[in-house]
């Protein structure tokens, strides 16, 4: 395996913290492959030895330093995937979709039986995602994550959850956000809730359905939602009536109605 060559200026005293094993509860009743890893690009993604960028399921982890400064942790999460990698053998299990856009491969990768993306949302330093159809673990992962903000640990030192109204034009991609809904608008794809007035969330039908069952919508009118996922802002071109960022909901568990509360 390569090791990156970084400065890890937070790595030292976490190392000490998470030097305890943490065992795993996601099993696995899939096919698994063993791989070699080659590189490790982040605390999400890999290239293995045959070649394949493979995106790590159920996980997103900082953003590592590009053109500036890394995402908070972002090292330490990169570092710690490494160390987890050479522990033992490595597995690999496919999603069902086994591919994305950018024609990286979806997976789950495994040591010692252990689920790598557990371990590092446990650890506090990676956050739990869903994008179907690619959920198996998805309750599994949420746990991890609720141990880790319980524990205050990595990412969970402080709050993540940013103030819709305190959001920048430096502020795009994944992120976990808060605001009070100021408008629900049902469109013909679904739903839109504008949050704060500056973000509008959007929400399929699919998604929308099922999330609403029993309730009203309408009654989300005034309330704190906690959502999270990929954050855009406004296109140049667009209408001057759209709100200045967006972001499309990928699953039903990414809207909370408190930080640590799961709507189910």
């Amino acid at each position: 395996m390569r090791i990156l060559k970084r400065a890890l200026p937070l790595w030292g005293a976490f190392f000490v913290v998470f030097s305890l094993p943490v065992y795993s509860q996601c099993g696995s009743d899939l096919a698994l492959e063993p791989v070699t890893v080659a590189y490790v690009y982040d605390g999400d993604t890999v290239r293995l030895s045959d070649g394949r960028h493979v995106r790590l399921i159920g996980l997103n982890a900082p953003e590592v330093a590009k053109n500036g400064a890394g995402e908070p942790f972002s090292d330490a999460a990169a570092a710690r995937l490494e160390a987890l990698l050479q522990r033992g053998d490595v597995f690999l299990a496919l999603g069902e979709e086994p591919q994305d856009h950018y024609q990286r491969w979806l997976g789950y990768l495994y040591v010692n039986q252990q689920l790598v993306a557990e371990q590092l949302i446990r650890e506090g330093l990676a956050f739990h995602i869903a994008l179907p159809p690619n959920v198996q673990f998805l309750d599994c992962l949420k746990q991890a994550e609720r141990d880790a903000a319980k524990a205050a640990r990595g990412l969970w030192r402080t709050s993540p959850w940013r103030d819709v109204t305190q959001l920048s034009q430096r502020d795009v991609g994944f992120k976990l956000v808060k605001g009070r809904v100021s408008l629900v608008k049902a469109v013909r794809a679904g739903w839109i809730l504008e949050l704060d007035g500056l973000l509008a969330l959007k929400i399929s039908r699919s998604i929308g359905d099922d999330l609403w069952v029993g309730g009203d919508i309408n009654a989300l009118e005034g309330k704190l939602v906690y959502v999270r996922g990929w954050v855009r802002p406004k296109r140049s071109s667009a209408p001057s009536h759209y709100l200045p960022w967006s972001m499309t909901l990928s699953h039903k568990s990414h809207i909370l109605f408190s930080a640590l509360g799961l709507v189910e």
